[in-house]
């Protein structure tokens, strides 16, 4: 509620009862004893408005509310009260009931009218615009950054051949985006979001790429229900590789079903395009081009305010051009979530199977394709001046963030050169700019 119109409020009923009297004259046992005596009772119910005690001021006028229905002070004071505690649920009973009473009189009809209006443009906040620039750095140690198999062979024909590549290399990304929105509503808005991070690679090339990208996404409230549909855009200018561009739809909801439980559910559709204009390198690149349909379930416990345990149920469907590059996946994950004074750590297990519709006659004719994939997460992000206090000198609003992230990707496979171990320790910080808000 707005401050001054509490104000006015607690001031219209100093000047209804005319006084206000001295603190704790009126004790609970005289109260006990004229439970009916209306001078008595505003006056303890004064007293204790006085002193904060807002529950046993409630409690004393709605009693004598009861006692005198056709008090018309009383209600309004009671109203003030109300308006003090933020009992919204209260407020409206206790209007509702004013309205219909035929002992309320126009005058306070109309009084109680002009508290509605008031309180209807109060839960009108106005339409806001924000915009802020992220500038962001992330630097990348990979284990194994050609997915060299772990026999260092590959099949080729049906034959088992060397697997070429390298292991240990790192990669480097730079970039920024922006991102404009609009409050629609206390519960909805709208945010536009683009993009263009540059990678480089240390010692090879086969990883080095710009990308431009793009999203819009709405967010809704809706009872118990957060929703967020979006669109996306992506199209990587990859130096060594065909260019792609990727294109897609989505929506995540979470469903909040009390303080410590929630079910969250998503869906996408995407498709990727791969260009072939390189030369007869990339001339097999539309192959690759596909549609993914992807969806998922979880729930999620959180206690001790402090602590979240998180599992999800996940399934892939790819169709390609090629079938031999079309698979349908199922997956589960596992995740637990901690608050700490640095930052909010978090360490999750999952676990895929993607079955591929069709044999590879070019890299073996008798194998289906079968990958099992566990890949083990752990991550620590949140704001620099958490992990270095002194520098909320040079950010004193704590817009300079970090994201320390390492993942194992274990692959097994009925084909040789799929089977793999990754291990990728990445860092990452991000300087926000607020452009307007």
């Amino acid at each position: 509620m707005n401050l001054k119109f509490k104000k006015a409020i607690f001031l219209l009923s100093i000047l209804i009862f005319y006084t206000k009297p001295s603190l704790a004259e009126i004790t609970f046992k005289e109260i006990l004893e004229n439970p009916a005596d209306l001078e008595i009772n505003l006056k303890y119910a004064t007293e204790q408005e006085a002193l904060g005690r807002y529950k046993a001021t409630l409690s004393t006028l709605e009693r004598l509310n009861m006692l005198y229905p056709v008090n018309t002070d009383i209600k309004i004071y009671l109203i003030s009260i109300l308006l003090k505690m933020d009992s919204a649920a209260k407020l409206q009973l206790m209007i509702e009931t004013m309205l219909q009473d035929p002992n309320t009189t126009k005058e306070t009809r109309d009084y109680i009218e002009s508290i509605l209006k008031t309180i209807r443009d109060q839960s009108k906040p106005e339409s806001k615009w924000f915009a802020y620039l992220d500038v962001n750095y992330m630097q990348t140690d990979n284990s194994n950054i050609d997915g060299v198999s772990k026999t260092k062979t590959l099949y080729a024909n049906n034959n088992v051949s060397q697997f070429p590549g390298i292991d240990y290399d790192k990669t480097y990304s730079r970039g920024g985006s922006i991102t404009v929105g609009k409050n629609l509503s206390p519960t909805s808005a709208i945010s536009f979001n683009g993009s263009l991070s540059v990678k480089t690679q240390n010692k090879g090339e086969e990883n080095e790429s710009d990308t431009v990208s793009g999203s819009i996404s709405y967010s809704k409230i809706m009872g118990k229900h957060f929703l967020i549909p979006y669109v996306f855009y992506s199209r990587p200018n990859e130096r060594f590789n065909a260019d792609l561009t990727n294109v897609g739809i989505g929506f995540n909801n979470t469903y909040n079903i009390d303080q410590n439980n929630s079910i969250s559910y998503s869906s996408s559709l995407a498709t990727t395009n791969y260009n072939q204009e390189k030369g007869t390198r990339f001339k097999s690149a539309d192959q690759s081009d596909n549609d993914v349909f992807s969806a998922s379930v979880g729930y999620n416990y959180t206690f001790s305010d402090l602590n979240q345990i998180s599992s999800n149920i996940s399934y892939v469907e790819k169709h390609a051009e090629a079938d031999f590059n079309a698979y349908t996946g199922e997956g589960i994950n596992f995740g637990y979530t901690r608050i700490l004074p640095l930052g909010n750590f978090t360490i999750n297990k999952t676990f895929q199977t993607n079955n591929y519709e069709e044999k590879n006659v070019k890299i073996h004719s008798t194998i289906n394709r079968v990958d099992d994939i566990a890949t083990t997460r752990i991550q620590l992000s949140g704001r620099m001046t958490q992990l270095f206090p002194f520098i909320e000198k040079i950010d004193p609003e704590s817009k300079i963030f970090y994201n320390l992230n390492h993942t194992r990707i274990d692959s097994e496979s009925s084909i040789l050169q799929n089977t793999s171990m990754r291990k990728n320790t990445s860092f990452s910080i991000i300087k926000r700019f607020s452009l307007y808000e």
